[in-house]
């Protein structure tokens, strides 16, 4: 072989070898997301964050396949399985899922300190890439642009609040207060103080300032929606109330004791567990006119909206059940197939 031959031969494989080590390290690489995005809705991360939408497909808690992560289309159709872990918390944002991993055999017993999921874990749209951004017991996580906000929990200084780059990086303490990150708009942290009196507050994420909103009552899971802040009042026999942004007219919207809710994206349908003792039932109101029609009797919760539908469980968890939003017939049980 001529030896000019040779050496075009030598120059085209290191060639090939240089695109092959730049194409591996371009896929390798974390692909980090746009600013003042979220991987799930409020209402989804307060009822557990089982059901997370991304553009035309729906990420699930399969709770027939003992919570496995599944995905399907916007219709409930079209079904694959993406992992066994046990996921909780989903949130779907950008190139990646990230869920918290629940521990399969963990026992029930446990304390409600004692977490029964062992840390965040991150893995591509396809869940053939698993990657743990964080390796402890925590709860309530929401990704915000390119940060984990979470719950931590240790034993020496039991919850407080942290944050996570989504590539594994940064980990600090934010604050010492157990604080649940399920409302974040804008960079703009809601949430309810959990000290004396459980006053509606924000945070800053960007400098950490806040600022106390509405102190009149001891509230729970403010749900972000629109131009307003849904919550439950504690002091007020637990009835769902809402505020503006900045914490301005409060105003009654449920007047039953409620356990859950949640609400359309586009705020026109609340959903809500009322849990009375006496007429206990899931309903849905149409926020524009006031109709409020029950959907069900009994005791439900884990309402979920996503895609086309909205889902709720039973109390024990043995059926999921799912309708067309703003629909008030056609109750179907959700049924997955569940797949090796």
């Amino acid at each position: 072989m001529p030896k000019l031959k040779r050496i075009i031969i030598l120059i085209l494989i290191l060639l090939f070898v240089s695109i092959a080590v730049i194409l591996g390290l371009n896929t390798s690489r974390d692909k980090f997301n746009k600013e003042n995005i979220s991987g799930n809705t409020p209402g989804n991360l307060f009822n557990g964050g089982l059901f997370s939408q991304l553009d035309d497909k729906i990420y699930f808690s399969n709770y027939k396949d003992d919570g496995a992560l599944y995905v399907m289309d916007l219709n409930g159709i079209d079904f694959k399985k993406l992992s066994s872990d046990k996921a909780g918390h989903i949130n779907v944002l950008g190139n990646y899922i990230y869920y918290i991993h629940n521990d399969k055999n963990s026992n029930n017993s446990k304390g409600v300190l004692e977490f029964n999921n062992s840390g965040i874990y991150r893995t591509n749209l396809k869940g053939n890439k698993i990657k743990v951004l964080y390796n402890d017991p925590c709860t309530y996580i929401n990704v915000h642009g390119n940060y984990v906000y979470y719950q931590h929990y240790d034993k020496e200084e039991g919850l407080t609040f942290y944050s996570v780059k989504i590539d594994g990086s940064e980990e600090k303490q934010i604050s010492k207060r157990p604080i649940i990150p399920i409302s974040i708009l804008d960079n703009i942290l809601y949430y309810s103080k959990t000290e004396n009196t459980n006053s509606i507050s924000s945070m800053n994420l960007n400098d950490g300032s806040t600022n106390t909103l509405y102190s009149d009552e001891n509230t729970y899971a403010p749900v972000v929606n629109g131009n307003f802040i849904y919550f439950i009042s504690i002091s007020d026999s637990y009835k769902i109330k809402r505020i503006h942004l900045d914490g301005s007219n409060p105003e009654t919207i449920v007047e039953d004791s409620c356990s859950t809710f949640n609400i359309s994206p586009e705020g026109k349908y609340l959903y809500y567990q009322v849990d009375d003792t006496k007429n206990n039932r899931i309903c849905i109101m149409n926020l524009e006119t006031g109709e409020v029609n029950t959907l069900l009797d009994g005791n439900y919760k884990q309402i979920h909206i996503a895609g086309n539908n909205v889902y709720f469980s039973d109390f024990n968890e043995t059926k999921t059940y799912y309708l067309p939003i703003g629909g008030t017939n056609g109750i179907s049980t959700f049924n997955p197939p569940v797949y090796k």
